[in-house]
């Protein structure tokens, strides 16, 4: 069966590459042939949410843009070398997009469409696609749609134009078979639709990757004993956070690095592929991590680590730890370092879940795709 899959492929970060080939890994290994689907921008969609998002946007990043660059520009030498170095990393995202992935040809039809995972149904993140009703079912290049493990990340249906739930309605209309990864999302549709999503894990807990780790080689890449801090752009910036990891690290002879997406004090920016960021969480002594796939690759490989709450994913995040029953690893702020660090990842339990939540996933697309 030929299927074209809909998702966050073209955004440059770990998480999202890395789901996608996790989905693309299982639907090849059930015979079928896979191909990524680019989401288009439509301007009659996105005029609908502009000044929704426009104040939802004022309120999550109060201080401005000034107050951003007083905080980067302490660290302007950094900058200037990570800024070539983001570059870098970019294109080998995007090599991992074409190459591996494989873009679907839109003007081609497909049996089946599948929409996620990731934050598919995210309607206040700024895209380059911004809003439109192809992520919620209005796919023309194929004649059956379903989602896996979408998010909507913290949209909340109450807080949606009224117009745009309609819109938001009618194309759900289109989708026979939902599949959430959170709560949120889960209910999210039933406030929709009427209807009872599934629950499924992100498709980086379900994925196999160990080939793909022993098939790389990163001694060369990273120092010999090393902690990753693992976030969004610059998120961890105020110098109380940054002083308490750095003295933790110093405590422990660690060396600090980043990757995925820049910390402007962090020198040592990493460069890698995919699965070499696979083998460096695997490889790192402490992993410091605010993010929902920073958790995941820590979960699975990591020694040890900590998962930082922030307000702006805590719905997202909650689901998450209770799914994977890591509550252990989870904190407020950045000063229990040291309690935490003497917990030991428990693999045991991640490894018995992936096993588990790839049969639910194998039997989820199995039962979708014999009804067609």
């Amino acid at each position: 069966m030929r299927i074209c899959v809909l998702s966050m492929q073209r955004v440059p970060n770990f998480g999202s590459v890395l789901q996608s080939y996790a989905l693309k890994k299982v639907l090849n290994n059930m015979g079928h042939e896979v191909s990524f689907l680019d989401i288009q921008y439509n301007k009659e969609d996105d005029d609908l949410m502009q000044n929704y998002r426009r104040n939802f946007n004022s309120e999550c990043q109060k201080g401005g843009i000034l107050s951003k660059l007083r905080k980067i520009d302490r660290y302007a030498i950094n900058r200037l070398v990570i800024k070539r170095k983001s570059n870098k990393q970019d294109k080998v995202f995007g090599n991992f997009v074409v190459n591996t992935l494989g873009i679907a040809d839109p003007k081609e039809k497909y049996d089946l469409c599948i929409i996620g995972s990731d934050e598919v149904f995210n309607c206040t993140a700024d895209t380059a696609w911004g809003f439109t009703t192809q992520l919620f079912g209005n796919v023309k290049q194929a004649n059956h749609v379903v989602t896996y493990a979408a998010s909507c990340g913290a949209t909340r249906i109450e807080d949606l134009p009224e117009n745009v739930v309609k819109r938001i309605k009618t194309a759900f209309s289109n989708i026979s078979d939902f599949s959430v990864r959170d709560d949120n999302t889960e209910r999210f549709i039933e406030a929709v639709t009427g209807k009872k999503a599934e629950r499924h894990f992100d498709p980086v807990v379900i994925g196999d990757f160990n080939t793909e780790i022993e098939s790389v080689s990163i001694s060369e890449k990273v120092p010999k004993r090393y902690c990753i801090v693992y976030s969004y752009y610059n998120r961890i910036n105020k110098m109380e956070e940054i002083k308490q990891i750095e003295q933790f690290c110093r405590i422990h002879s660690l060396e600090i690095v980043s990757l995925g997406a820049p910390q402007m004090w962090i020198k040592n920016h990493l460069i890698l592929t995919p699965f070499e960021a696979l083998a460096a969480f695997r490889n790192a002594e402490f992993v410091v991590t605010d993010t929902f796939h920073g958790t995941i690759f820590s979960a699975k490989y990591a020694k040890r680590f900590v998962t930082i709450s922030r307000p702006s994913n805590y719905n997202k995040m909650k689901s998450l730890i209770e799914d994977l029953e890591i509550e252990q690893h989870y904190a407020n702020d950045f000063s229990s370092l040291e309690e935490i660090y003497q917990i030991e990842n428990d693999k045991s339990r991640i490894n018995a879940l992936t096993i588990q939540g790839r049969e639910r996933t194998v039997e989820y697309l199995k039962r979708i795709i014999a009804q067609l």
